[in-house]
């Protein structure tokens, strides 16, 4: 389980920045729904640090709040699943 949540957060955190790269050069971006998927399969963590680190999306309210709410709603069925 912590190997899950390790692996989608780094996967995350690296589309934040391939999708950062990519605004950049004014190229075809990552869809707004995919990083949405990976933000809601436990990858808000990495989301939050690709915000900061890259200082991507960070202008959007709705990812901050996703982010939040994702990493929130999986510590808690982390440690339900622990028990």
């Amino acid at each position: 389980m912590f190997l899950y949540y390790l692996v989608i957060n780094v996967i995350t955190f690296l589309v934040w920045g391939f999708d950062k790269l990519r605004a950049q050069l004014q190229q075809w971006r990552v869809p707004e729904k995919t990083l949405y998927v990976f933000i809601i399969l436990g990858g808000g963590a990495g989301s939050l640090l690709g915000m900061t680190v890259f200082r991507h999306k960070t202008r959007k309210l709705k990812f901050k709040v996703i982010s939040v709410v994702s990493v929130l709603v999986h510590i808690v069925i982390f440690f339900y699943l622990l028990n």
